[in-house]
């Protein structure tokens, strides 16, 4: 059943800081919009860079828009959107994560704070100012992700009750982005998540992984974790079917189900991060899996020395709808690499330094990788090869581990 969190709407309306008191606040400090904040967490300014501080925007024949976080401890992270008018950059004083475009109204990005945050915030790319905030209710934290529905009236994001453990799916209306409704994961540790094609049916990645904001991302339940695929009915919020990875040979145990990708008719694709500290044996655990309607998890395999090479860690996934190709990137094993969704067969890998960032072209044509060095490179989705032509470069930028390709406003 759902439950409806009117508790939360009150702690979350006195927490929510608009654009006139972000101006306020801004002009207070006697501050412009391009000057340093450090008010509060929450603060955001905004800047917009010209065309001639970085190389050709927009290489792609389709006019993708490339954004994505970016930054470090070190430069500090924003939000950026490669446009080919002008290149969006959003200083933030949180580290994003996810991204989503809304599906009706195209010039508002949510970018979602890396877990275990409380904000998300929504970014008007007409403009390039800051559209809403919104935050987690009391005693919870957000996991980094979040979808649309099919209509843009609500958004759905994954967060935990820190104090239970339990992971939930927060439903909030999308003209002021206030709490709704809320109910199960279906498991700890609710991470991506995504709609199925019938538009109604959340498709959950529970990464089992217990955590708390006080402990920063240190993991909590390191010998119990048990992580699942949920898939749950948006309507009543009930929990329809829920997957482990279970092998008569592998050791699942300690496999995080944590990004996902769903393809046109309903095959997710799985990457799989691997808790290797908690393992009582070195065996080699495959990191990506298939999972097509009405089947069990299909392991997605490849030459051993290449599985090995990814260190445990599988960093995005995304299933090219053109070619029926799902690419998968490991930061810690400098590689993507690509799976034919209907032979299950391995066909390709690319090697690119510390690769995350993963995505297609809104055509379809290519596949958009990149890494923490401002690096953006395209493989062609057909031949899997790299069009080296179409290679960007941003020095000084640290893109983040997610990218999304928004379409044109």
């Amino acid at each position: 059943m759902i439950t409806i969190l009117k508790k939360n709407i009150k702690d979350q309306k006195s927490k929510k800081l608009s654009r006139r008191d972000f101006s306020k606040l801004v002009l207070g400090a006697g501050l412009t919009a391009s000057g340093s904040v450090s008010i509060a967490d929450e603060l955001l300014n905004f800047n917009w860079l010209p065309n001639s501080l970085t190389n050709t925007l927009d290489k792609s024949e389709d006019g993708t828009l490339i954004c994505s976080s970016q930054g470090s401890d070190t430069t500090g992270v924003s939000f950026e959107c490669i446009n080919p008018i002008k290149n969006i950059s959003i200083p933030v004083n949180f580290r994003g994560h996810g991204l989503n475009q809304h599906p009706t109204k195209k010039q508002f990005i949510v970018m979602m704070a890396r877990r275990p945050g409380t904000l998300g915030i929504v970014l008007n790319m007409t403009n390039g100012e800051l559209e809403n905030t919104f935050f987690s209710q009391t005693d919870h934290h957000m996991h980094g992700h979040a979808c649309y529905s099919a209509d843009g009236l609500f958004l759905y994001t994954t967060e935990s009750n820190f104090k239970t453990g339990e992971g939930f799916i927060v439903v909030r209306e999308t003209r002021h982005y206030q709490i709704v409704s809320a109910f199960s994961s279906g498991g700890i540790g609710p991470h991506e998540l995504a709609f199925m094609p019938d538009n109604k049916t959340l498709v959950v990645a529970n990464g089992g992984l217990l955590t708390h904001p006080d402990s920063d991302r240190k993991i909590l339940n390191l010998k119990s974790m048990k992580s699942n695929l949920s898939y749950i009915d948006t309507t009543s919020g009930e929990l329809i079917n829920s997957f482990s990875l279970k092998h008569p040979i592998i050791d699942f145990s300690k496999a995080s189900i944590r990004h996902l990708d769903v393809a046109e008719n309903g095959t997710v694709a799985i990457a799989l991060q691997v808790q290797r500290s908690a393992m009582v044996h070195k065996q080699l655990v495959p990191l990506a899996i298939l999972h097509k309607p009405g089947k069990p998890l299909a392991i997605l395999n490849a030459p051993e020395q290449l599985i090995r090479k990814l260190n445990d860690y599988m960093g995005s996934v995304k299933i090219n709808l053109k070619n029926k190709i799902a690419a998968f990137t490991s930061p810690k094993g400098d590689i993507a690499m690509f799976w034919d969704t209907d032979s299950l067969a391995f066909k390709d890998f690319h090697i690119f330094h510390d690769v995350c960032g993963l995505s297609t072209s809104n055509n379809q044509e290519y596949f958009i990788i990149s890494n923490s060095s401002g690096k953006i490179r395209y493989i062609d989705s057909k031949t899997l090869q790299e069009d080296k032509d179409k290679r960007l470069n941003y020095p000084g930028k640290n893109w983040d581990n997610h990218l999304l390709s928004a379409t044109r406003t």
